[in-house]
């Protein structure tokens, strides 16, 4: 997981949430208002903003993995609300919010079997509240990966959020979060350590990768969080080591 730096919000859904407040609608009949063809800009925009990444898991949305099962198309993305419509903050300024809004991957809710277990995501979240936010980057300072790939966090709470309300370590049917993560971990150390081999400088190596990935907009290589993770520590350890 990664910060999501939001850009302005589209004109046309900012009239419709000041609309919708001014009719005194609550956040579910305000987020109805909201449909085609501006949704389908919104939900754009929000994947242009993310790099094409779901905004929890971090693979590629639309999600294709979905129409590799058996599906004839990628599952249609969805728009995830960090504070939830039902909660009593939200209202019809949150649910028309452009900054509260995400683009969020299927959460494996129409694959095989459909078992709870297997969700991902907004899917596997429902309206529970949730502490971590990929808009503020001060909930993630304490996410930390493991070599098999696994996503936690020092902070209880956090690491609350990751594995029992979003399940992003989900190891259940074909979602095998961690293994992927792992494929992706396994390929940027593979590199760096090449580089290194050939008398590569290790600091300038990895500095220089983890400046390249984050100045990719769109699209981002998915699962990239562990990526950067694993660079930003690789430089911490060889600096205080040097």
């Amino acid at each position: 997981m990664i910060e999501i730096k939001k850009t302005p919000a589209p004109p046309e859904l900012v009239i419709l949430q000041q609309k919708a407040v001014s009719q005194g609608l609550t956040a579910n009949e305000a987020y109805k208002t909201l449909q085609n063809p501006l949704k389908k800009d919104v939900i754009n925009q929000l994947m242009l903003d993310q790099g094409h990444l779901c905004a929890y898991c971090m693979r590629r949305i639309p999600d294709t993995r979905d129409a590799e099962r058996g599906f004839s198309e990628p599952l249609e993305v969805k728009i995830e609300h960090c504070d939830a419509r039902s909660s009593e903050t939200c209202g019809a300024f949150g649910a028309l919010d452009y900054n509260n809004m995400l683009a969020v991957c299927s959460g494996n809710q129409n694959g095989p079997g459909h078992k709870k277990s297997k969700l991902t995501c907004d899917a596997k979240r429902g309206d529970k509240p949730l502490t971590v936010d990929p808009t503020d980057a001060s909930t993630l300072t304490t996410i930390f990966y493991t070599e098999d790939g696994i996503i936690q966090a020092s902070d209880k709470t956090i690491n609350d959020d990751l594995n029992i309300v979003l399940n992003l370590n989900c190891m259940k049917d074909a979602v095998l979060l961690p293994t992927e993560r792992k494929k992706v971990l396994d390929a940027i150390q593979e590199e760096i350590f090449s580089e290194i081999d050939t008398g590569s400088d290790p600091l300038e190596s990895c500095s220089s990768l983890y400046q390249e990935l984050l100045d990719i907009k769109d699209e981002k290589p998915p699962y990239i969080g562990i990526s950067l993770w694993w660079l930003k520590d690789f430089i911490k350890r060889y600096t205080a080591n040097t």
